[in-house]
């Protein structure tokens, strides 16, 4: 179609989300359309605040991230979430239903700068009524979400091999520079990154070639979910008895509405923090009816249904859920 997002397109995304910066050529041989054909579509998508590529922190980057709870003040939860939403180190912000009517994610480069952020400079936002935090422990999914637009043998064709183990290396400012650089646009070709940051281009080449196989750089690409059929957030707090919070961590990055998943710690009992995407609202009975069938330990605390997405991974939404400008994460940056 020509305004909106058509199967093409949602195979396109499908494709990135695996592999979000693979060229345009191999896009085009595994989707059967030209090169041309795949550039066009993307910058399409990209230039309408409908899909974009970000860097994110690597698995071996040593950072720190928390969940921040709010119950606001009558009429205050979009003043608030605003405010959120400038802060480098707040990467996603949701006003939901519920008391606590606002969640926002938060990354920091340590845990003295997280403390910081999470006891100073966030509750003294004006329009908070109370407030709850968890420090995030685990990481099970955020960026292997599947639209389901390839089939299995796309599937394989547009997977990156495994990155072979490389040596180590102590993060940087010419590497930050890097990172803050592909927030902005993470398929930036690396000349383009080279005059961003002011170095030598095989520099820059090397040194994000080098953040990529150390496991200190990654990329995630996002879209503005309700254009591609999944217009639906739910946000769920898990209990989870005994020692099984990794396992059904484990087990809910298989769930194909599944979004975001950690374990937390810090509220008096294991738990988990997911986001659910859904085609429509009446599915959420059917995610939460499987997962308590197949782990018994799992109590549902809390279900918030999203009402708007402010910012995602950096970006600002409007209230289509498409993308109108961005704050770069920046876990290194100081409180304020």
């Amino acid at each position: 179609m020509a305004d909106g997002v058509d199967e093409l397109d949602v195979a396109l995304l499908d494709a990135l989300h695996l592999n979000p910066r693979v060229s345009f050529e191999e896009l085009g041989r595994v989707l059967d359309v030209s090169a041309a054909t795949a550039a066009r579509r993307w910058r399409r998508l990209e230039s309408t605040g409908r899909a974009w590529v970000s860097s994110a922190p690597g698995p071996r980057l040593p950072v720190r991230a928390a969940v921040f709870d709010a119950e606001c003040d009558p009429g205050a939860a979009r003043s608030v979430a605003e405010q959120l939403a400038t802060m480098p180190q707040v990467f996603s912000v949701n006003i939901t239903t519920g008391r606590d009517d606002i969640y926002a994610l938060l990354v920091a480069a340590d845990q003295p700068l997280l403390s910081e952020l999470l006891v100073d400079t966030l509750p003294a936002i004006a329009g908070l009524r109370r407030i709850r935090s968890s420090l995030i422990t685990q990481l099970f999914s955020g960026t292997r979400w599947r639209l389901g637009g390839l089939s299995s043998g796309q599937l394989r064709a547009v997977t990156p091999d495994p990155a072979a183990s490389g040596p180590t290396h102590e993060f940087d400012e010419f590497d930050r520079r890097l990172f803050l650089a592909l927030q902005r646009d993470g398929r930036s070709s690396f000349r383009d990154l080279a005059a961003t940051v002011g170095r030598p281009e095989p520099s820059v080449r090397h040194r994000v070639g080098l953040l990529t196989r150390v496991g200190a750089l990654a990329f995630r690409t996002d879209f503005a979910r309700v254009e591609a059929g999944w217009p639906t957030a739910v946000a769920l707090d898990l209990r989870v008895a005994g020692a099984g919070v990794a396992a059904v961590g484990r087990a809910l990055v298989h769930y194909p509405e599944t979004r975001f998943c950690v374990a937390t710690a810090g509220g008096g009992a294991a738990g988990l923090f997911v986001t659910l995407q859904l085609h429509e609202l009446s599915a959420l009975d059917a995610v939460i009816d499987r997962l308590q069938t197949e782990h018994r330990v799992v109590e549902v605390l809390g279900t918030r249904v999203v009402l708007r997405s402010v910012k995602s991974w950096g970006r600002l939404l409007g209230p289509d859920g498409r993308a109108r400008d961005v704050v770069p994460v920046d876990p290194w940056a100081p409180a304020r």
